[in-house]
């Protein structure tokens, strides 16, 4: 990456407020790209294009100006940039009065281009990445997505992968959030990348801990998948699972939804169908009805778990269930009778 006019005169508008005296920056052919001095701009610098022959610093005093074109006393420094020459900064005054100045505005040029160079290749990757999960949910081939990923983005995804979806009306912003927070907490998610209107996903690689994330959108973690088909039904078990219970500020499991994703893909006519009857026999229930059919399911139909959780006697949960029976016509102790009722008020 070399000294470009619009990076150069940033640079020198920045730091020309610490630095009293005339800076010049010159691209690796010895012209000078910005100046504190605009006049200066475009000329071509003799004490530079010695640095760009030397590779090594270069101080011209008043005696030494006539033997490099275009010159005023003071220091001249290499810039390099990977390993490479990128430029050359001159500061203008006494040589060693300018020096450590001109040092520290040769690092600061430095930094700011490996700044530059960093961020222009995480976008570049940024956008390779969004291409390459836009066409794998599109159902491209994944044989042919894995090797590109391999050659491509330098990276094997032939590993296991859980993925976590957010859903927030910013993902842009939302993105670059979770991108400072998940760099100190190594987490190395393949990407973090916004998709379609109002999701942000984050594949992780499965095994390690689950992140905990300062987020107050809606989450969801997709259950562990291999490779690239592993990578999209993770996500598709993820994003189903906001649908069905994401809360903000919570996550969600797909692990522990299996019953509502489900139910989410049985056609609504053939749901309604089935359910419809017991549906509006159940609402006219008083709701302790209900509260005791939830709390028998969520203690996988134990009785006596039951009992003690809602700190009644055995016999009164047993009427409670009969009354169910009598008024709705399904009787929870039953295995088929109570996958209706837990699918019905699943949907409640």
């Amino acid at each position: 990456m070399e000294l470009t006019a619009q990076l150069g005169q940033e640079i020198i508008h920045r730091l020309s407020r610490y630095i009293d005296v005339s800076i010049n920056l010159m691209d690796p052919t010895g012209k000078i790209v910005a100046s504190t001095d605009r006049s200066r701009v475009n000329q071509i610098h003799g004490g530079a294009q010695s640095v760009i022959h030397t590779l090594e610093a270069q101080k011209i005093r008043p005696e030494d100006c006539r033997h490099f074109p275009n010159t005023k006393p003071g220091m001249n420094l290499p810039i390099f940039h990977r390993g490479e020459l990128a430029g050359v900064v001159g500061l203008t005054g006494d040589p060693n009065e300018v020096f450590q100045a001109a040092g520290m505005t040769q690092g600061s040029v430095e930094i700011a281009l490996d700044q530059l160079y960093i961020q222009k290749q995480s976008f570049y990757q940024e956008r390779q990445w969004n291409h390459w999960f836009h066409r794998l949910m599109s159902f491209e081939d994944t044989d042919k997505l894995e090797k590109e990923a391999l050659y491509a983005l330098r990276t094997d995804v032939k590993k296991t992968w859980q993925v976590m979806v957010f859903q927030t009306d910013a993902p842009y912003d939302l993105t670059e959030n979770l991108r400072l927070q998940t760099g100190p907490k190594e987490l190395d998610p393949l990407f973090i990348l916004p998709y379609q209107e109002n999701l942000v996903v984050m594949p992780l690689p499965f095994g390690k801990s689950h992140p905990n994330l300062k987020v107050e959108a809606p989450a969801a973690i997709g259950e562990p998948g291999y490779n690239a088909k592993g990578i999209r039904t993770s996500f598709e078990q993820a994003k189903q699972s906001i649908d069905i219970a994401g809360k903000k500020g919570t996550v969600a499991y797909s692990a522990s939804l299996k019953m509502e994703r489900l139910l989410a893909n049985i056609a609504d006519e053939t749901y309604h169908d089935v359910t419809d009857p017991y549906t509006n026999r159940l609402n006219r229930l008083e709701r302790a009805y209900l509260r005791t059919l939830q709390a028998y399911f969520n203690h996988d139909l134990k009785i006596n778990r039951t009992a003690e959780h809602l700190h009644i006697h055995r016999n009164t949960l047993n009427y409670r269930l009969d009354q169910i029976y009598k008024k709705v016509g399904l009787d929870a102790r039953k295995f088929k009778d109570a996958v209706l009722l837990q699918s019905i008020l699943i949907n409640l």
